[in-house]
């Protein structure tokens, strides 16, 4: 069942009652009182306490005159002033009763903090799959083992990456470029999610169209928060000068005379161009293509402990989709990393017993072997690389998105003079988003401009008056990726334009007389609509057209239309067999309603080759649009007729198609994509056209 998506106050009240929620919570709670991570005693608290007990504007600097371990923090200022507010509470309270507790709970608070903001965002944006989320990121025993148990603050830094992208995904540019400056100021590893950021916002919005702002607000946040510590030496050793990044140069090839090549970035930037090469990305493939990218660093480094993190919500998201034999690939894999590090990496003190330290020097027979060391990690990387290889497959070749962008919907709109292609070809580019759409018009393809004396002969209705063959050829190019010249029909002048230059794009709408005609054309259409208008009414609407926006006087349309009659008959009638959907717009009880606005004076005859959606299509539009729906056809080969009439508003018919097309909601505009009345619920039809489209490519 669809939702509508929740704000974090709803996502809150909501995780109040949940019994998973509680049980996690208070497990964290319990790990946070009672133990102690061995890495924050010795390295990240003392430098956060450093701050707190000698403020400073150059707090590296000055740890590091302090005699500080260069080690101890290699991260950037937002990652100490977000454990700062706790840590300062927390040594307050030390101060007052005389104890060395508080300050390392406050520490332990924000990290938690964070790792519920995390929750929060992940649930926000994958709602469907709420449970999911619940038990495969709040209760991961790699985020506790990594968190509370090891230490690791890596969940802040990935929180504000996540948040970042949740609110690309909700076109807030400004304050996602604010925080993914946010999360690199806090560590330069999420420097990673952003070529990928940049593609997905390159796609969905266009370079000029949200890109930039989000770069301009990216660097400023960044610049501000960074600038004056690139002269601070301590900032330099402690942080850019970090062991850490290092590792990305630890795999090479050499090509002698001490050339090398570096193979993770050389590997990254293949992966970037795979990505480039989607085309199409939503919120779903960027998620995949981030656990892919951290996947591979993971897979082919020496990986700090707190890397792994990184995995975690898509890893998350990926196990609450998969199957129960992927999830037990899951669990085999954190069971492997915790056994690994458990006896191979720091532990945790028990609270008030500080000789009582749980690391791997309490199992020094089983930690020196070699062997078994080498072993454990060699089993938790491979399956990494199982888990990086599932997610490629599952989330990015199993996406409607990635099928979408191997190949771009291709839209046929068919119909006689004044039916109403362009009204709904326009409606449809409205939906999309215009970035999105590219048009080929039946009548760019005319032999001849109106001056030639052909037209005395032949009628534009005639076949061997356009250029078919030329159409399907300029299609068959685009799909292929290359550009075509097209000179564009000018109604008022009655001459051709000078030609432009088009190329594909996510969608291809090949609208006009003939659109259905050529058997090679419709061969080509994903999903194929024929347009009607009953003729009284049609002959009213192209006379208002024609006389207002192509410069014709009224008997001459008249004439038009009864001239082409026979031609209409013969070549633009059967085009009907040959479409997918046929919508014919009809007048309601045009004698009694004559005061009506036309919009609200029309129904809608729907004519479906294939139905097998239409118990979910009468649901949303009658449940949530509010319409009157009679089935008027059904037929045994799923056929079926509909009758529509009614007022309905754009935000319903965005609604019906959240519910019934959740996952092609990136696909459309978010806001103001949907048209109000009958042409409203063409789109939301088209919709769900395209998406049986994609789910038989899939098949």
């Amino acid at each position: 069942m669809y939702q509508v998506p929740r704000s974090m106050g709803l996502v809150f009240s909501d995780l109040r009652k949940d019994r998973i929620f509680k049980f996690g919570l208070l497990f964290k709670l319990a790990l946070i009182l009672f133990f102690i991570p061995e890495i924050q005693t010795n390295w990240f608290a003392p430098f956060v306490n450093s701050i707190s007990q000698n403020l400073s504007f150059d707090p590296w600097t000055n740890f590091l005159d302090q005699g500080g371990d260069p080690s101890a923090f290699p991260y950037g200022p937002i990652m100490f002033l977000v454990l700062l507010p706790f840590m300062l509470i927390g040594g307050a309270i030390d101060t007052l009763i005389g104890l060395n507790y508080f300050s390392g709970l406050g520490f332990r608070l924000s990290l938690l903090g964070a790792d519920i903001f995390l929750l929060f965002t992940l649930l926000q944006q994958f709602e469907k799959n709420w449970k999911g989320i619940l038990i495969h990121y709040w209760l991961s025993p790699l985020v506790i083992f990594i968190t509370y148990w090891h230490g690791q603050v890596d969940i802040i830094p990935l929180a504000l990456l996540i948040y970042s992208a949740s609110l690309l995904k909700r076109n807030s540019f400004k304050s996602g470029g604010i925080f993914l400056g946010l999360a690199v100021a806090a560590k330069h590893s999420m420097l990673l999610g952003l070529p990928f950021i940049l593609i997905y916002l390159w796609f969905k919005r266009g370079p000029s169209n949200g890109v930039f702002k989000f770069l301009v607000y990216f660097l400023s946040c960044l610049l501000v928060l960074e600038s004056f510590f690139f002269l601070s030496q301590g900032f330099q050793q402690m942080v850019l000068d970090s062991k850490e990044i290092d590792k990305i140069y630890w795999l090479t090839i050499s090509m002698g005379d001490n050339l090398k090549i570096y193979l993770i970035p050389l590997i990254y930037l293949l992966l970037m161009y795979f990505t480039w090469q989607l085309q199409k990305l939503n919120f779903d493939l960027l998620f995949a293509t981030l656990g892919v990218a951290f996947g591979v660093v993971i897979l082919l480094t020496p990986s700090s402990v707190g890397w792994f993190l990184w995995l975690t919500p898509m890893l998350a998201l990926h196990l609450s989709r998969s199957s129960f034999g992927s999830q037990l690939i899951g669990f085999a894999f954190s069971l492997s990393f915790i056994t690994y590090h458990f006896f191979f990496s720091s532990g945790s003190q028990i609270v008030f017993l500080e000789n009582f330290l749980i690391n791997q020097n309490a199992f020094e027979v089983f930690s020196n072997s070699l062997q078994i060391k080498n072993l454990l990690n060699t089993f938790v990387i491979g399956l990494v690389a199982l888990i990086t290889l599932q997610m490629f497959s599952r989330g990015i070749r199993g996406s409607d998105y990635y099928h979408l962008g191997k190949k771009p919907i291709v839209l046929g709109i068919a119909g006689d003079s004044g039916t109403g292609k362009t009204t709904f070809s326009e409606a449809l580019v409205k939906l999309f988003g215009e970035n999105q759409v590219v048009e080929l018009v039946g009548d760019d393809y005319h032999n001849w401009d109106r001056s030639s004396p052909m037209w005395k002969t032949l009628t534009h209705l005639n076949p061997r008056a356009n250029n078919l063959f030329k159409m399907v050829s300029d299609l068959d190019k685009m799909l292929d990726g290359e550009f075509v010249k097209v000179r564009s029909y000018n109604h008022i002048t009655g001459r051709f334009m000078s030609e432009i230059r088009q190329k594909g794009n996510q969608v291809i709408l090949v609208s006009g007389l003939h659109a259905l005609y050529p058997k090679q054309l419709v061969d080509i259409q994903d999903v194929s609509f024929f347009m009607e208008i009953e003729e009284e009414l049609r002959a009213k609407l192209k006379i208002n057209r024609d006389t207002k926006k192509r410069h014709k006087d009224k008997e001459q349309t008249l004439s038009d239309i009864e001239r082409r009659k026979v031609d209409a008959k013969k070549y633009i009638e059967p085009q009907k067999e040959n479409a997918d959907v046929n919508f014919k717009i009809l007048p309601i009880k045009q004698e009694n309603n004559t005061d009506l606005p036309l919009e609200k004076n029309l129904k809608l005859k729907v004519k479906i080759k294939n139905g097998a959606y239409y118990q979910e299509l009468l649901r949303v539009l009658i449940g949530v649009c509010g319409l009157q729906v009679n089935i008027e056809e059904f037929d045994e080969k799923g056929d079926i007729e509909l009758d529509i009439q009614g007022e309905v508003q754009p935000e319903d018919l965005q609604l019906a198609s959240g519910m019934i097309t959740p996952h092609l909601g990136e696909f459309i505009v978010e806001e103001g994509g949907f048209n109000p009345g009958m042409t409203g619920v063409m789109q939301l039809i088209a919709m769900i056209e395209i998406d049986q489209a994609l789910r038989n490519r899939k098949r």
